[in-house]
């Protein structure tokens, strides 16, 4: 006699597609608010500039 055996139904499920959307656009986000509030709280055009001559030591804020 032959017996059949059938596997059970898988209990694994596949990865939600919404969690990886939903991840990706919070990351994005978060990316933009971050580029957003630099520029505010830091423009680039208040910063130092750089010397065009190589010998001239960059100036830094702190001093």
């Amino acid at each position: 006699m032959r017996y059949s055996y059938k596997e059970p139904p898988s209990t694994r499920k596949g990865p939600n597609p919404l969690l990886f959307l939903g991840l990706s656009l919070a990351s994005f986000g978060v990316f933009y608010y971050i580029v957003k509030r630099r520029e505010t709280a830091y423009p680039a055009s208040k910063q130092p500039r750089q010397h065009d001559n190589p010998l001239i030591p960059p100036r830094h804020r702190d001093q």
